[in-house]
């Protein structure tokens, strides 16, 4: 296990979650699914705050947007609700654990539906029955 996943698992024992390994990392997720802290690539920890004071008030005290990188992606994507911790998080236990909690009470109480899809095999069938000739009445 990693430092920053033993630190960020430390500092959730307080809050209901559930840790998932996700992407080459790791997700914490609230009862309701959201995702509100995770280890990405580079063994970092990062919270996710909406754009806001509280969100702010993390990049003011050293936070940073966290940038995905994909395999040939040379310039990044920002991933602007998605903060990375200040270096400091690492060695106090106690800060951590408290924007753990912040960003773990941030969690919006109902998150979007996702758009659900029909099986695959229906939509076919469905797509089929749209192409196939109509009969002529008699």
């Amino acid at each position: 296990m990693s430092r920053a996943l033993e630190l960020l698992t430390e500092a959730c024992t307080n809050l209901k979650h559930t840790p998932r390994k996700m992407f080459g990392g790791h997700g914490f997720f609230a009862p309701n699914g959201g995702m509100f802290a995770g280890i990405v690539s580079d063994d970092e920890v990062i919270l996710k705050l909406q754009r806001g004071p509280l969100r702010d008030e993390l990049i003011g005290l050293g936070g940073k947007p966290w940038q995905y990188f994909g395999k040939n992606d040379k310039n990044g994507v920002t991933m602007a609700e998605w903060i990375v911790v200040p270096e400091g998080f690492y060695d106090d236990a106690e800060a951590l654990e408290t924007w753990a909690a912040k960003a773990h009470a941030a969690v919006p109480a109902k998150l979007k539906k996702p758009v659900t899809k029909k099986p695959l095999p229906k939509r076919l069938a469905a797509l089929k029955k749209k192409q196939a000739p109509k009969k002529k009445k008699r």
